[in-house]
Formats: C-alpha cells, structure tokens, sequence
C-alpha cells in the first residue's frame, strides 16, 4: 500500500516537472521572438538611417544640407514598417503580432521598443547625429 502511493506522488511530481519544463521553454521561446523582433525592427530603423545619411551625402548643395535623423527614423511609413517586420518575424517564431513600436533618437543612439505579449524588447544602433537633438 506504500509502494502505491509513493508511485502515485512520483507521478504527480513527474507530471508537474514536465509541465514546468514546458513552461520554461516556451517563455525562452517567447523571449527569443521578442529579441528577434526587436532585432528586425530597427534594421528597418537602421536602413531609414542610412538612407537619410546617403541623401545628404548626394547632396550638391552648399552648403550640404544637415541630416534630419530624427525626423528619418521616426517617420510614421518607417516606424509602421518596422512593426510589420517585427511583427511579421514574431508570427513565424510562433508569437503574437508587435502592439506598439517606439522609436527614439537621443544620446548619441537610436533605440527601438517594442511591446510583444505584454513584455517589452529592445534594440539600437549607435547613431552620432542624436547627439545633437
């Protein structure tokens, strides 16, 4: 009778170890999209970036126009386009789509947020034009 019911608590135990398990691979899952996504979201900033960059510098004016980088990268067409990339890689790592995007240019660098389930993601480039805004 004691061989039963300390069988029957190793199966529970068992049973709760897998499913914590399963728990903790799924929020490593989660957080892996998430870095991911903040990741495709501001290459989509970086490339705004450089474009913006790229424009002055074919520029024939003179004087050669100051670069707007923070009008560049905070552009609602860019920012709608990094949530969809972020959104779009989110979805085939098994995740929801991105809620918010945000995207600041400070510091000498520009951060991307981005909310996904609830938790918030980062990711940023170093971007000197900030500095001065």
């Amino acid at each position: 009778m004691v061989a039963v019911l300390f069988i029957a608590i190793a199966a529970v135990v068992i049973g709760g170890l897998r499913i914590a398990q399963e728990q903790i691979f799924a929020a490593g899952r989660e957080h892996r999209a998430g870095e991911a996504a903040a990741e495709a979201a501001a290459a989509v900033i970086a490339d705004a970036y450089v474009a913006e960059l790229l424009r002055i510098a074919a520029s024939t004016a003179s004087p050669r126009p100051t670069p707007n980088v923070p009008a560049a990268v905070s552009a609602p067409s860019v920012r709608e386009n990094a949530r969809l990339a972020a959104s779009d890689l989110s979805s085939l790592n098994g995740s929801e789509p991105v809620g918010e995007l945000s995207v600041r240019c400070e510091r000498g660098g520009v951060d991307v947020a981005l909310l996904l389930n609830g938790r918030r993601y980062r990711a940023g480039f170093a971007a000197p034009e900030c500095s001065q805004h």
